[in-house]
């Protein structure tokens, strides 16, 4: 008999959470190029040029990003046309 049959269904604090965690889950750069299609190299630019999503700076050499900043970020970034202006983050 397995043993997933007694489990219940999580609670809806754990699926917050969850939710929660998955949001503050730090993201390299390669990350981002696998889950969102953006290049590691127009991040390295965007990071330079100041224009990119807000950063975490571990060490001189680490920057990591907030799973849920980056969305939001993302999201800011969503426009209708291309003549819309994007808004400052």
């Amino acid at each position: 008999m397995p043993k997933d049959r007694n489990k219940r269904p999580p609670s809806k604090s754990d699926v917050e959470r969850r939710k929660e965690q998955s949001r503050k889950a730090l993201l390299s750069r390669d990350d981002i190029e696998r889950d969102y299609n953006l290049t590691r190299r127009w991040l390295e630019l965007a990071a330079l040029s100041g224009d990119g999503p807000p950063m975490v700076r571990l060490s001189r050499r680490m920057i990591r990003y907030q799973r849920g900043v980056f969305e939001d970020w993302l999201a800011t970034r969503t426009v209708r046309s291309t003549s819309d202006p994007v808004k400052a983050a």
